[in-house]
């Protein structure tokens, strides 16, 4: 049966030279800095089927913590975060898009929507109907810091104080054999876009640690497993 599914799931290798995807996927934005002193990237997960009421309260003593911060420890103030131009990743967006030798297409285009972005943010004019600070503001309130899935992961902003709380009390549900978590804390926050489209408000912000973040976090959950 094992053999079965794995098979009916699998995804065969794309042709040698296939490059993926990436239309949409992007990161313009400046990384994001702490508004309260520490952007903290949370993943909690229950121990077992059985503790799962008591990590539901978990989750709910967590999320109460960080509602004591300004829009619940959201790492992207309510006007949106702030970019540079041009953008410090023109190139690594380029080389994203296109194979060497074929990148300086895809740059100059990145550079001319940069421009229009910036001089549309700069006057108020609305090109097209695109409005800039509609976009920030809709960026700020579509960005993902917090996922509910198998377990719980966030990235806060908060301060010490609270940063501090929110460890004792994971701390506490690893004792009690609740959940087990990982933990990181740093200063600033990245951001990555999956946008269709400029012009529609649907598009989609992933906020990560800029230090390590979910990959340092998950680190740490994964060192407690047993060997």
């Amino acid at each position: 049966m094992a053999c079965c599914a794995t098979r009916r799931y699998r995804i065969e290798p794309a042709p040698s030279g296939t490059r993926p995807d990436l239309t949409g996927l992007s990161c313009r934005w400046n990384p994001i800095p702490s508004r309260h002193g520490e952007i903290v990237s949370i993943i909690a997960v229950p121990s077992d089927a059985q503790s799962l009421p008591a990590f539901q309260r978990l989750v709910s003593d967590l999320l109460a913590l960080a509602a004591e911060e300004d829009r619940g420890g959201h790492p992207v103030p309510l006007t949106g975060p702030t970019y540079s131009f041009p953008s410090p990743g023109l190139a690594i967006e380029a080389a994203a898009l296109a194979p060497r030798g074929h990148r300086l297409k895809p740059r100059l285009s990145i550079l001319a929507q940069m421009a229009v972005t910036h001089l549309a943010s700069k006057t108020g004019w609305k090109p097209f109907g695109f409005d800039a600070e509609l976009y920030k503001r809709d960026t700020a309130e579509n960005s993902d810091f917090r996922k509910f899935d198998d377990g719980l992961k966030m990235t806060l902003d908060i301060d010490a104080e609270v940063a501090d709380r929110i460890e004792q009390r994971l701390k506490q549900a690893e004792r009690e054999g609740i959940a087990t978590y990982g933990l990181h804390r740093q200063t600033s926050a990245l951001m990555t876009c999956l946008v269709a489209s400029p012009f529609q408000r649907n598009h989609v912000h992933f906020i990560d640690g800029a230090a390590g973040g979910y990959a340092v976090a998950a680190a740490n959950l994964k060192a407690k497993a047993p060997a």
